[in-house]
């Protein structure tokens, strides 16, 4: 059962300190928090005193590590003032690699993702909220190693000052079309799920910008997601391409997909392994709509992977609809039955000179190079969701099918 305490520094020796005052939250050397604070967090003296963090007292977190969102909390009771002082801060001393997520709660619900800590030593990880500053939220959540549920009901985790303080430097986040390129503040809309900002490892090939997205995907959920969420219906008007470079160590696919009004889902071909590569998705039939998000599946409906599959993302931006040659060959195609059950036809302008049809995981199951029938039988499949790679002299195109 998840505990629920709230921080009391009521120990006799510390009777003489006054309360933190904002935009210190506690640095555990003050009696009070200057903000309620709700979770398994109490005063100790400092076990590792050393590295950045030498004061005398810390706070020691335990976290219910069994379940993936226990968290400790700060109540504001009001809107919580971001003009000044926006960047949240905290020190972590842990014995395990973790992340941690900052929520803001009560009004837009923005939260971040840290990158991986090191282990047994103090660190501070900063959570830059300037984009959110009139969202009205009234309260801070911290979730430590979010997500994850294999520990034990008492993991203990060391913190230290807790507060928010001002941007370091002027707070540029990115403008529509642009969600992010990883090199301003913010992106320009909220994204929900496990991304963090990192210098790129793989600077090379097509991407050789200064930082990337880290995703941390759970490879055992099959449609564990980045959200983008605009709030209002997506104007697909001028730039209707959605485009995101990936870097994966393994091939796999990325399912785009549009929600809030009237659905539409676009997969893309299998992935090369250990390179950049940039990845269209031409959402011009989705024009008014009103589709609010666009969620994005790495390696979608695949469940044997590890809570910790990591993927690298860059530039995720909407643009204007210039088509290219493959989108031009995809939008040609009519696939037909789709559920099939015995025969799956295909109609096309352009001549299919080959196919591939592969199953969730990139692996092929039939092919064939030459005489390409309009009728492909695929009665001797198992049901399940497959995906037909068809290829003209010139492009190619990846579609899903359904086996009944």
């Amino acid at each position: 059962m998840k505990k629920i305490l709230l921080l009391s520094l009521c120990a006799i020796s510390y009777l003489g300190y006054g309360q933190c005052n904002e935009p210190l939250i506690t640095d555990f050397e003050c009696g009070e928090p200057s903000n309620p604070i709700t979770g398994a967090l109490v005063t100790v003296a400092n076990p590792f005193p050393g590295g950045i963090n030498t004061s005398e007292n810390v706070g020691e977190y335990t976290d219910d590590g069994t379940q993936g969102f226990d968290n400790f909390s700060i109540e504001y009771g009001e809107p919580i003032d971001l003009s000044t002082n926006s960047v949240l801060t905290l020190k972590l001393y842990s014995p395990t690699s973790v992340q941690i997520l900052a929520k803001l709660e009560g009004g837009g619900g923005p939260e971040i993702f840290s990158d991986f800590s090191q282990v047994n030593e103090w660190q501070e990880f900063s959570f830059d909220f300037s984009a959110f500053a009139d969202g009205g939220n009234t309260r801070v959540v911290v979730f430590v190693n979010p997500a994850v549920s294999s520990g034990t009901t008492t993991d203990i985790y060391y913190v230290d000052d807790i507060g928010f303080e001002e941007p370091e430097e002027e707070a540029v986040p990115c403008e529509g079309p642009v969600i992010t390129d990883f090199e301003c503040s913010a992106p320009s809309q909220p994204i929900t799920g496990a991304i963090v900002t990192v210098e790129n490892p793989f600077q090379e090939g097509i991407n050789t910008s200064e930082n990337v997205g880290r995703y941390t995907d759970d490879g055992t959920n099959g449609f564990d997601a980045l959200v983008v969420d605009y709030g209002t219906e997506i104007d697909l008007s001028t730039n209707p391409i959605f485009s995101v470079k990936l870097y994966s160590t393994s091939s796999v696919q990325i399912l785009a997909k549009l929600e809030g009004g009237t659905a539409q889902e676009i997969y893309s071909d299998f992935s090369e392994v250990n390179q950049w590569q940039e990845f269209t998705f031409d959402f011009s039939d989705s024009q008014g709509n009103g589709n609010t998000r666009l969620a994005l599946f790495v390696n979608p409906a695949v469940t044997d992977g590890t809570t910790t599959d990591v993927y690298f993302l860059d530039d995720l931006s909407f643009e204007s609809a210039t088509a290219s040659i493959d989108e031009n060959f995809l939008n040609s195609i009519k696939l037909y039955p789709n559920p099939a059950a015995d025969i799956l036809n295909i109609s096309s302008v352009d001549t299919i000179e080959s196919y591939q049809i592969l199953d969730v995981s990139g692996k092929t199951i039939m092919s064939k190079n030459e005489n390409i029938s309009a009728a492909i039988d695929v009665n001797n499949l198992t049901t399940g969701i497959y995906f037909i790679r068809l290829n003209s002299s010139s492009s190619k195109a990846v579609i899903k099918f359904v086996k009944q």
